[in-house]
């Protein structure tokens, strides 16, 4: 087996555009997916390095499969490589090179502060906050809803829970939110475009995207409560501490939305309540999947203290 030349040390560093790429998305999942397959033959792998090279591994194939490229035919060059993989002798000098780059990337990796993880429309953007004493953004996309008031949507840490939370800012507050995602037990992959066309979807933006009410899982926020200041910024300009409200759903919710696939979209219903003899009424913000799963990974990976640090 070619022992591929291992660049995660530089792609790290670069964010990889979902519109973007074609030879060098799939040049940079290959080279990460061979280097996972490799150190894991080898038993070469810790759970830095291995949460390190999945990420970026995750991270490429949202790019590819954003791009157009067709699932199966990376599975079955995964399946080519993982052979190929096991044919290799850990003991070659090329490989062991291979091998201690890959470490001393993971470790640039582990202490990297923040990192971006762009999709089509949308950008991740993933911290390595301290969630000890205050609540934080572990994985957030800001979002606006149609009078251009902010929302943020993503992974909150608090202390060692971690959830999805959205924050409203600004504006008539919701008295419920839902968050609508495909069933994948109802449909099985995201929307491609002969079902777009069939289905009348024209335009470019994330909403295009969402699947049939028919095939949509729905998961209501579970808790409403005053937004953290650690969430939505410590005062605003006037000095005046931010006024916002915190939706945060069950773990059921997070557990699906990671598992999504990188082309899906969602919904966040937005459901504002009947006043001054108006009728309730809903408004549907969009977000892309995305990476992540990546971006996660990213932000719930930090380096380990070392022993003699833990004991002082």
């Amino acid at each position: 087996m070619r022992v591929f030349v291992f660049i995660f040390s530089l792609m790290v560093v670069l964010t990889i555009s979902g519109k973007a790429l074609g030879a060098e998305a799939f040049e940079a999942w290959r080279e990460r997916t061979s280097m996972l397959l490799l150190a894991s033959h080898c038993q070469t792998l810790g759970e830095l390095e291995q949460a390190a090279l999945l990420s970026g591994q995750v991270q490429a194939r949202g790019a590819l499969l954003r791009a157009g490229k067709d699932p199966q035919s990376l599975d079955d060059i995964l399946s080519d490589l993982a052979s190929r993989a096991e044919r290799v002798s850990c003991e070659r000098e090329d490989v062991q090179a291979e091998i201690s780059r890959m470490n001393e990337a993971a470790q640039v990796w582990s202490h990297m502060y923040s990192m971006r993880f762009p999709a089509r429309w949308q950008n991740w953007e993933a911290r390595r906050d301290d969630a000890r004493e205050k609540p934080r953004w572990r994985v957030r996309v800001p979002l606006q809803d149609k009078a251009g008031n902010i929302l943020d949507f993503g992974l909150v840490a608090q202390g060692e829970n971690v959830f999805l939370g959205l924050t409203v800012m600004g504006g008539q507050v919701p008295s419920s939110v839902i968050l609508q995602m495909r069933d994948s037990s109802r449909l099985a992959a995201p929307l491609d475009d002969d079902l777009l066309r069939l289905m009348g979807r024209k335009g470019d933006g994330p909403a295009r995207l969402l699947p049939p009410k028919s095939v949509l899982q729905s998961f209501f926020a579970i808790d409403k409560s005053a937004a953290p200041a650690s969430l939505t910024g410590e005062a605003s300009k006037s000095g005046k501490i931010n006024k916002a409200v915190m939706f945060r759903f069950a773990e059921k919710a997070l557990d699906a939305f990671s598992a999504l696939d990188p082309r899906d979209v969602v919904a966040l219903e937005l459901v504002f309540p009947a006043r001054r003899g108006k009728r309730q009424r809903r408004e549907y913000i969009y977000a892309e999947a995305g990476d992540f799963a990546a971006a996660r990974l990213f932000a719930q990976t930090f380096p380990q203290e070392p022993d003699n640090a833990k004991t002082n």
